[in-house]
């Protein structure tokens, strides 16, 4: 083995080992491209999550504001109904029934439809029947404050209990948004673990895909010097065998001299008379043929 086919049996398992760096190093490129991909792909279907639950808080946001708005509203109306204080002189008491318990709207009529019946079925001097008939006059007046205020009062009650129930639905809506925010935030923060990770891949891709291009670089580099060394050897080979041509047609024109040369003296040998060999007889043969 020559100088040029030992280089190239050498540099066989280097050329080799650098293809399979080089095609090692290309397929984890092409893995990471596609783990990138489907990280992306993930990002994006976050994306689209937080954008509807942002979109969902937005909306909670305006039902729970317009709520609140209606609170202050039913509170202002609350405070606008209701009477303001009197002063202590200004103040009557209730009228109080036989055990000293304030009369209801319904026991003053009832006191007022006793009192009418005595007036109209009674007989009384003037001035007793004049103070049943103030007394009467005052009962009514009662009964209608009383009226009033039990009126205003159920009101205020109905009020009361429309804030509360707005109360309620307010703060259901906020346990919501409360909620839907949370789950948002969560998906953010998703895709931001998502991007860290993707920047970390694009730089390991990157180092792959210069990996593989001096990988490559040097298996051409090695390829050409391989074809280099083969070509050496094949032009040996073919100098070889020229010259192994050169050398079979220099012996055949010398054993065809032989030949020639023992013809001709067998030929004289013939003319002489002489006994003829078997040498003689082939070599007179073969220049015949």
């Amino acid at each position: 083995m020559d100088g040029n086919e030992k280089e190239s049996a050498d540099l066989r398992p280097k050329l080799d080992e650098l293809n399979q760096k080089k095609e090692d190093a290309f397929a984890r490129k092409q893995e990471i491209s596609a783990l990138i991909g489907e990280k992306i792909r993930q990002i994006s279907e976050f994306r689209r999550k937080r954008n509807e639950l942002t979109g969902l808080v937005r909306s909670q946001k305006k039902d729970r504001d317009a709520l609140n708005a209606q609170i202050t509203e039913k509170i202002a109306e609350i405070k606008k109904a209701r009477p303001a204080p009197k002063p202590m002189a200004a103040r009557k008491e209730a009228p109080l029934d036989a055990k000293g318990r304030p009369l209801r709207p319904r026991a003053i009529e009832q006191q007022i439809a006793l009192l009418e019946e005595r007036l109209e079925t009674m007989p009384m001097g003037f001035d007793a029947e004049q103070k049943l008939v103030k007394q009467i006059k005052q009962l009514k007046k009662q009964h209608g404050e009383l009226s009033e205020s039990a009126g205003l009062s159920g009101e205020l009650a109905g009020k009361s209990k429309e804030i509360d129930d707005l109360k309620k639905a307010a703060n259901e809506l906020h346990a919501k948004v409360t909620e839907c925010a949370k789950e948002s935030q969560q998906y953010h923060e998703k895709m931001l673990a998502l991007s860290a990770e993707i920047e970390e891949l694009k730089k390991e891709e990157e180092d792959k895909y210069k990996e593989f291009l001096a990988h490559k670089e040097e298996y051409m580099r090695l390829s050409g010097d391989v074809k280099d060394a083969q070509t050496e050897v094949r032009k040996a080979r073919k100098a070889e065998k020229s010259k192994e041509a050169e050398e079979r047609k220099r012996k055949d024109a010398d054993e065809q001299k032989t030949l020639k040369q023992r013809a001709k003296e067998a030929e004289e040998k013939m003319v002489k008379g002489e006994k003829l060999t078997t040498e003689d007889l082939l070599a007179m043969q073969s220049v015949r043929d």
